[in-house]
């Protein structure tokens, strides 16, 4: 019973995952957008590791060059998660950037739910046309509307969020947990949109599967040490 009077002091649990969104510079926009163009002309098609229903999607060369910039993105994720948990890192994270690539959607494609490999995943709207804008602004409903980025989260009744809808914009990127189911609607209008989108791992988590493959290979050759001595004997 709380009196009327009488201040209350409360908290509300976060819940769900930490998904962050920032812009990045203007330099960093025109450097994918060249690197999209580059990897666009070489027809080097990256549909066989996508869910996209997209027709245009290919694979960034150089990943080494794009590091400087998705970096500064992920200690930025890594501040924003730190607050968002309320709890520091007992070891900062050291990831490696295992893909990336872009997207030249066009009208009627999507992405259907889906997730990704490894710890992170990003996306990067490089070009967003302004009739994509136009019908987010016609749209009459309670979703994103057309174009929409979506990710979704747990059940649960009415009051519960279990989803959120995100109407992108040029330079956004949202950077998220690979595990998070995530989708995008399609939008209507004969215009290409470009998104960049990658998938980022965890150097230590990499590192000891290295130790495990080491670890198979040397019990591996002991198996096959001892069965050679048997043989002989």
């Amino acid at each position: 019973m709380v009196n009327k009077n009488q201040d209350v002091t409360y908290g509300v649990l976060n819940w769900g995952p930490c998904v962050m969104h920032l812009k990045i510079s203007e330099e960093f926009h025109q450097k994918l957008l060249k690197g999209a163009e580059e990897a666009r002309a070489t027809k080097i098609t990256y549909q066989h590791k996508l869910a996209g229903i997209i027709k245009e999607e290919y694979e960034y060369k150089d990943l080494p060059h794009y590091l400087p910039e998705v970096a500064q993105c992920l200690g930025v994720y890594d501040a924003a998660y730190e607050r968002w948990k309320n709890q520091k890192y007992k070891q900062k994270p050291e990831y490696v950037l295992t893909s990336l690539w872009v997207n030249y959607m066009k009208r009627y494609e999507y992405n259907p739910p889906h997730d990704h490999s490894d710890n992170l995943s990003f996306v990067i709207f490089l070009k967003v046309p302004e009739e994509i804008k136009k019908e987010q602004e016609n749209y009459i409903g309670q979703s994103g509307g057309p174009g929409s980025l979506m990710f979704t989260y747990g059940d649960g009744d009415r009051d519960a969020i279990t989803y959120q809808a995100v109407q992108p914009k040029e330079r956004d990127i949202f950077i998220f947990p690979a595990w998070l189911k995530h989708y995008v609607v399609p939008f209507y209008s004969d215009v290409t949109r470009i998104s960049v989108s990658g998938n980022v791992a965890s150097s230590i988590k990499l590192n000891q599967l290295r130790d495990l493959d080491k670890a198979k290979l040397v019990t591996n050759t002991e198996m096959e040490e001892k069965l050679k001595t048997n043989q002989e004997e």
